[in-house]
């Protein structure tokens, strides 16, 4: 149950995290090559956070109830016993990077002789659901859900969210590529003609 803790806590999030970052790179129109380097380097980025949260979730207790006898560890809640910590970081790491990576990567090598924007996105929404279900399943399972309708009910918020903002990523990265283009035409047009770059 540790282990399967562990692999929800690493990659859920981050799943859903690529795949928006994907989505909104694909939508401002930027190469292949580039979308796969921004999920990467996203990634990276990213490291550092899970890297504190793991260590916050280590030290400190988060919910405290009316006396010590309620008082509820977090770490245990969403992990497992704390003298098990580096067996967890290293799983949750490892599934953050695995998880993490299937946007960009599939993204960046699918219909790679087509180099066909609309597929790429299909085929990285496909596999990066597949991902979020069976992650959100997995949730529900370590949570002891009991009844079918409470593994649909995780698996719908997480694949609802996931779409919602793989959407609101794409329309952002769509406006924020118009609004660009039209401010930098904006600003040429303005340039004397021997200044504008050809």
């Amino acid at each position: 149950m540790e282990i399967v803790k562990s692999i929800v806590y690493g990659g859920l999030i981050e799943s859903i995290t690529s795949l928006v970052v994907v989505f909104s790179a694909a939508a401002s129109d930027a190469d292949t090559l580039k979308i796969l380097i921004i999920g990467v380097a996203n990634l990276i980025g990213g490291l550092f956070v899970i890297c504190q949260n793991l260590m916050d979730l280590k030290i400190k207790y988060t919910r405290v109830g009316s006396n010590l006898s309620d008082q509820i560890d977090r770490y245990q809640e969403l992990l497992g016993p704390k003298e098990h910590f580096l067996l967890h970081a290293i799983v949750a790491l490892l599934s953050y990077f695995i998880f993490g990576l299937v946007p960009p990567l599939v993204y960046g090598f699918t219909y790679l002789k087509s180099d066909n924007k609309e597929c790429k996105l299909i085929a990285v929404a496909i596999a990066s659901s597949m991902c979020i279900i069976m992650l959100a399943t997995a949730k529900a399972y370590t949570r002891g859900a009991n009844k079918f309708s409470k593994y649909v009910k995780t698996v719908l918020f997480y694949g609802i969210a996931a779409s919602m903002a793989s959407g609101v990523g794409y329309a952002a990265g769509h406006f924020i590529k118009s609004l660009m283009d039209k401010l930098v035409g904006l600003t040429q047009s303005q340039l004397p003609l021997f200044l504008s770059p050809r």
